[in-house]
């Protein structure tokens, strides 16, 4: 019999738009670390800014991470260097100029 493992590791993908948009929310009982985050600009003919935060569940305090970055057409930006930990219910929020102008993936580590 094998034992699942006590984490799990993950990737997530999600294009941004104008609006501000969670691209990822840590799951109740888990510590979540970041170990990577990368931007992609995947415009044709625009370049595009992005902004990211982390909101802390509960007392909703933030930390800003990039804000309002310029993303070259067909250029990347990853801006966490080193790694992030969320706790339960905190979430990386992000805004970018263009709609659907930019996809996000996220590489991270759930404890639970």
């Amino acid at each position: 019999i094998r034992r699942p493992p006590r984490s799990t590791q993950g990737v997530s993908s999600a294009a941004s738009d104008v609006y501000k948009r969670q691209a990822y929310t840590a799951p109740s009982s888990t510590t979540t670390v970041i170990i990577g985050l990368q931007v992609a600009n995947m415009h044709a003919s625009a370049a595009s800014w992005l902004s990211i935060k982390v909101v802390q569940s509960g007392a909703g305090s933030e930390s800003i991470l990039a804000h309002q970055i310029n993303i070259p057409i067909n250029d990347a930006l990853a801006p966490i260097q080193g790694k992030l930990v969320l706790e339960t219910g905190d979430y990386i929020q992000m805004q970018a100029e263009n709609a659907s102008s930019l996809e996000a993936t996220i590489s991270y580590l759930e404890q639970t």
